[in-house]
């Protein structure tokens, strides 16, 4: 039986032949030397193989020992006992050259010369795969893409490779890195949409590293900011009316809330997903949830949600004399252009639906009951509507309840949760004490939703 080996075991205890400085070259030589797209933490320092003995005696040759590279080149293992000899190495080697203490070496930027350069490249290549968060390492390479050293389309591709290792998805290093280079790439982000195809291939990385680690702020931040490069240019969009740039700004915003519901589903207790899952709502909810400020040299899109704008709202739906609810005249309309009112409208009535459906399958989770909050909220705003525009969704003409959501309406849903209690208070075999606070925290957050809608009615009726 091999024996045991904590982490921190001296290299140097395991292979004797193995210093810091030649585990370092050897790694630098294998990221320069193959298309790595996956890495890994070996727990264990693998055999040498009979290859890897005649190699080292060649030394014409360097070895990849104790590494494993497999698949073609395309997959890398290092071993855990290899960790700090070689972020060690990496690190004096950077100093050495970003820090050099010859006269003759600091009268020239590190960056103007080659060999300098091509250090700089192999150190912080390793660094960044073992501490993407060294931000010494991260300005590095972003001097080495300024000036042309590296490409910043494969520089993203390395930050790919880079977060397959689960540990690296919460390093706000290589995340800063990412959205700095996309930035740079698309220098003029500010006034042109992202590609969406960009976007897409973004929204995607950001989904794999919440899967590997979902409690990872800086993923989540990011994709708050991808979907927010979209939403931005889809808002003037859907308010120009009949922009050409519509559907190509809709689709990956309609895929990434497709995408967030289904992790929902699975995550039911993950906020992270609930906040985006609102976000990518909002952004595709256009002109019926933003309005036209006057900024600096010309207006920009800003988000009107407050309470107070809800009241003004619902407070001029009066004055002109709307008295039946606006969101339920349009339900019936069939096949809505995308991103029309009644499309809208749609969109977060099925939201209801499906988060009733969850609070109902899952009982006991509050993240659900802020969720219902939320949409809630939103069918209470896009019921104060007084600007419908004419054509496919014209106001039907019959009868209709004044408001389609209101306190009313979640008084009736919440019995439908209190009989579900009583129903299922004989629960059998179940362990009753489990199921008997989970009745009771199901409850208790049920009349916390009816105290925020009674709440939030009142200080409608005061304004």
């Amino acid at each position: 039986m091999a024996e045991v080996r904590l982490a921190n075991t001296p290299i140097h205890e395991l292979d004797a032949s193995l210093t810091k400085d030649i585990l370092y070259t050897r790694l630098v030589h294998i990221l320069v030397n193959n298309a790595i797209d996956e890495i890994g933490i070996l727990p264990f320092l693998p055999d040498k193989e009979p290859e890897q003995e005649q190699s080292s005696i060649d030394s014409t040759v360097i070895p990849q020992y104790p590494f494993i590279v497999q698949e073609h080149g395309t997959k890398l293992g290092i071993p855990i006992f290899c960790w700090v000899p070689v972020l060690d190495a990496a690190y004096a080697e950077l100093k050495s050259v970003i820090r050099p203490t010859s006269s003759s070496a600091t009268n020239q930027n590190w960056w103007s010369d080659h060999d300098r350069t091509r250090r700089v490249i192999g150190a912080t290549s390793c660094i960044m795969i073992l501490c993407p968060d060294s931000f010494m390492a991260v300005n590095a390479r972003k001097r080495l893409v300024l000036e042309g050293h590296l490409d910043a389309q494969k520089e993203i591709k390395y930050l790919d490779m880079i977060l397959t290792f689960p540990r690296n998805c919460k390093s706000s290093g290589a995340w800063y890195h990412r959205k700095w280079l996309l930035c740079y790439i698309h220098k003029d982000h500010e006034t042109v949409p992202l590609d969406p195809t960009i976007v897409e291939e973004q929204l995607q990385v950001c989904h794999q590293a919440a899967e590997r680690y979902p409690k990872c702020y800086y993923a989540w931040t990011m994709r708050h900011w991808l979907v927010e490069q979209l939403g931005k240019y889809w808002w003037q969009a859907s308010v120009d009316n009949g922009s050409p740039i519509q559907d190509v700004l809709l689709e990956p915003l309609e895929r990434e809330l497709s995408r967030m519901r289904s992790h929902m589903d699975r995550n039911i207790s993950d906020h992270s997903t609930q906040q985006h899952l609102q976000q990518c709502m909002l952004q595709l909810g256009g002109r019926w949830v933003v309005q036209e400020v006057p900024v600096a040299g010309g207006k920009d899109m800003v988000l009107q949600w407050s309470r107070q704008e809800l009241a003004r709202r619902r407070k001029r739906k009066e004055e002109v004399g709307i008295t039946k609810s606006t969101v339920q005249n349009v339900l019936e309309t069939k096949d809505p252009r995308k991103g029309s009112y009644a499309w809208v409208v749609h969109l977060w009535v099925t939201e209801l639906g499906r988060i009733r459906g969850l609070v109902e399958l899952y009982p006991g989770h509050e993240s659900l009951w802020y969720h219902l909050r939320f949409v809630y909220y939103g069918l209470r705003w896009l019921d104060s509507e007084t600007l419908v525009p004419v054509g496919s969704e014209d106001l039907i003409d019959k009868e209709v309840e004044a408001e389609f959501v209101s306190h009313a309406t979640e008084e009736a849903y919440a019995q439908t949760i209190f009989r579900g209690r009583e129903t299922n208070a004989n629960a059998g075999a179940r362990a009753e004490q489990t199921v008997e606070n989970t009745r009771d925290l199901q409850s208790h957050l049920c009349r916390q939703y009816l105290l925020f809608v009674r709440q939030l009615d009142d200080a409608d009726s005061e304004k």
